[in-house]
């Protein structure tokens, strides 16, 4: 049963009251938590009030903990790189500012299972399934052969991302899962809030990618046979998997396979410090075709007032129905192709190379000549006429094949093929500045894997780590809003904690 959650303004007095108390005895170590400091200041919990409250039964003995204090706590000891639970509740119990800065009365700080059970109530999937799972005597699991050098491996089930977007077009809501609940609060608390303060603009240009997990237990599972004792050491008989959502992945950057989970992310790579929109985990064999489907629609589904003009992906994402969403949605694709579907073709008796650039007669690409916004479709012109006084230079041609002055126009529509025709061409200087962008999933990631170190963690359940990367994503947030905080408002620190303290 849950009495009340505290406010913002609650927490804000508590953390005034407390603090001043404090500086009386120790002000050193209020100053070396400053930055924490500022980000808990700023941190405005009040949206997720509701969403916590309905964790809760109306009915029994009252909770001893305020949840949106455990939450904050979780965020302190993502700050301080802490990934143990055991750690930072031991911590607590011997560090009185770290137990105000989270919310809590320093003579009482939560105990380990507190923390877990409150993982628990805001995990949506049924945990005694997951239980009986782990006991559970399955197959032997075999590493995968080894795939191609510096090649991404195809999605399992051929025609699954058709299927996807057919349905996502449908209206079909993928928010089925057990992190929905985390999803919504980082939505509404962090996502939001950087849109309020104009650190998001409200014309997004997103960038998708996964990057590997690996999981904390054994990809062999525990034998449950006695073949050992018979000598037989390398047998196949079923066998207990401690974590039993992970699976074989392969890691197409160090071209080998791992086993665990795969991290992707939505990021808006327009705004300041590369802000992260939307977090999933999800099986390391699934596809990021299949992720980058299900990552949109869903981020659509929570933050339906931001407009995304311009998404961009790697080559793993180059599928037509992606392309097919995309033009629904009206979002500018920039997809980088794929090596295995590269190559010169014919459309409509105009010959174009791997980036959909046409070739005159003669074989010369044609230059570009702009974007008709009336009919959709692109102008290419004769490269002896339109060229460059160096490329028209270069051209000889015996026979031209337009008498006009103009020279010979050619259009290419991008409905006729949108991974060639696009509506900005590729290949420009326009694509490829754009989609230079998607670096920013990558810095994202180093923020994730690097910065805070999130392998460290060694769990081993989806849960943990689908709790792990939230509270590292919100943690970007605050480490954004903080800096612009202090950039704005170089005296905040004075104002917190008083001048004779921040002096």
């Amino acid at each position: 049963m849950l009495v009340k959650c505290r406010s913002h303004v609650g927490f804000r007095e508590f953390l005034h009251t407390q603090l001043s108390r404090l500086a009386l005895v120790g002000p050193s170590r209020i100053l070396f938590l400053a930055s924490s400091l500022v980000k808990l200041w700023m941190l405005n919990l009040d949206p997720a009030i509701p969403l916590l409250i309905s964790c809760y039964s109306s009915r029994g003995r009252p909770a001893a903990f305020d949840p949106a204090d455990l939450l904050r706590s979780l965020l302190l000891m993502t700050d301080q790189k802490v990934s143990s639970i055991t750690q930072w509740a031991r911590i607590l119990r011997n560090d009185r500012v770290l137990a105000c800065l989270s919310g809590f009365d320093p003579a009482k700080t939560p105990s380990v299972g507190t923390f877990y059970a409150f993982m628990d109530r805001l995990w949506q999937g049924d945990l005694s399934k997951v239980r009986a799972r782990r006991l559970q005597l399955r197959p032997c699991r075999k590493k995968p052969r080894k795939a191609k050098s510096g090649k991404k491996l195809s999605p399992k089930r051929p025609g699954v991302v058709k299927k996807l977007v057919d349905q996502a077009l449908k209206g079909r809501s993928f928010t089925r899962r057990p992190e929905r609940l985390l999803q919504e609060i980082f939505a509404r608390c962090f996502v939001d809030h950087a849109v309020a303060l104009g650190l998001i603009p409200a014309s997004l240009t997103l960038s998708g990618d996964g990057t590997s997990l690996r999981t904390g237990t054994s990809p062999y599972g525990v034998k449950a046979c006695d073949c050992r004792k018979q000598g037989n050491y390398r047998c196949s008989c079923p066998r207990r998997y401690p974590d039993p959502d992970a699976t074989w992945g392969w890691d197409s950057y160090r071209e080998e396979f791992y086993y665990g989970y795969s991290l992707y992310e939505l990021v808006a790579s327009n705004s300041i410090g590369e802000l992260p929109l939307f977090v999933s985990v999800a099986q390391a064999s699934r596809h990021d075709s299949v992720l980058g489907v299900v990552a949109l629609a869903e981020f659509k589904k929570l933050q339906p007032h931001l407009e995304i003009a311009k998404a961009v992906w790697d080559s793993a994402h180059d599928a037509y129905d992606f392309y097919r969403l995309h033009r629904e949605w009206n979002i500018e694709p920039f997809i980088e192709l794929n090596a295995r579907h590269k190559g010169c073709r014919k459309l409509s008796s105009i010959e174009v190379n791997q980036y959909g650039v046409p070739r005159c007669p003669q074989g010369c690409l044609m230059v570009y000549g702009g974007f008709d916004k009336d009919r959709h479709r692109l102008k290419w012109r004769c490269p002896k006429v339109a060229g460059s006084r160096r490329l028209s230079s270069q051209i000889t041609c015996a026979k031209p094949c337009s008498p006009s002055p103009y020279g010979r126009t050619v259009y290419t529509k991008p409905m006729d093929d949108p991974r060639l025709f696009t509506t900005t061409p590729r290949g420009s200087p326009s694509w490829k500045k754009t989609y230079a962008r998607r670096t920013s999933s990558e810095r994202c990631f180093k923020h994730v894997k690097i910065d805070h170190a999130i392998e460290r963690c060694r769990s081993r359940s989806s849960r943990a780590w689908v709790w792990h990367a939230h509270l590292i994503a919100m943690n970007h947030h605050l480490d954004v809003w903080a800096k612009s905080a202090l950039n704005a408002n170089p005296d905040i620190l004075t104002e917190l904690l008083g001048t004779p303290l921040a002096a």
